[in-house]
């Protein structure tokens, strides 16, 4: 079952590509998104906790600082604070970063998803169920405008599916990023993050096969056109080069 996640998510990053969900897309140099309470972006205001002032800065320096801070603490990371990270850095132009942010917080959004126990998830207002949904939320919200950029350069994209799928060979320790939250028993941990990763492996390969038919229906619905004039700056100490 959850092999079939990164496939799933495949026709999910294609959504962008969809003249419906392209109209969305008002402005594609910024995100504008509401996921509560994490973000909200006008403002922007930003509630993840420590990482919150800094990446609701309009000082870059302070912004940059930041997302420093952040790298260093990477492990400890929960995958809200990545998801912020990846629309500010964004929408202040640092786009190929922000591809990285992106599907690093994807990856653990759906290992917890994968990892968290269903039956004692709850339901509305209990913190596991509020996780899934926001990593729902912010997958759909967010995917139309950093896929519709980082799609733009497959071969670029390759190399940040692959960096996300050698990082995440091991599973963080989940039950100290959030607590009060039950998961499934440790000895199926491992065998369910080696699912999940192992279907990036059949991501990156759908993503070489139809890389040229990618390609044309992002010029034919104009996906191509909105998405094309986006500059990237490259960030100090950028994951991507």
């Amino acid at each position: 079952m959850v092999t079939k996640i990164w496939l799933q998510l495949y026709f999910i990053a294609l959504a962008f590509a969809h003249p419906a969900v392209g109209q969305s897309v008002s402005d594609p140099a910024r995100i504008e998104v509401y996921i509560t309470p994490y973000y909200n972006s006008e403002g922007p205001v930003v509630e993840i906790g420590r990482f919150g002032k800094g990446l609701a800065a309009k000082d870059e320096p302070e912004f940059v600082e930041t997302i420093l801070k952040m790298k260093q603490s990477w492990r400890e990371l929960r995958f809200p604070e990545m998801y912020v990270a990846a629309i500010r850095l964004y929408d202040l132009g640092f786009r190929n970063e922000s591809t990285y942010w992106f599907y690093s917080a994807q990856y653990r959004g759906r290992l917890f998803a994968s990892l968290v126990d269903q039956e004692k998830m709850g339901s509305m207002g209990a913190s596991a169920f509020e996780l899934v949904q926001a990593a729902n939320a912010f997958q759909q919200l967010v995917g139309p405008y950093i896929n519709g950029y980082a799609f733009g350069d497959i071969d670029r994209l390759l190399q940040i599916v692959e960096r996300v799928q050698k990082e995440n060979k091991t599973v963080p320790e989940l039950e100290k990023l959030y607590p009060g939250v039950t998961f499934k028993r440790k000895l199926e941990w491992t065998a369910g993050n080696g699912s999940l990763n192992e279907g990036l492996t059949k991501f990156v390969s759908i993503l070489k096969d139809q890389k040229t038919s990618l390609k044309k229906t992002r010029i034919d619905n104009g996906t191509e056109a909105k998405f094309s004039k986006l500059t990237n700056k490259e960030f100090p100490s950028a994951s991507i080069r």
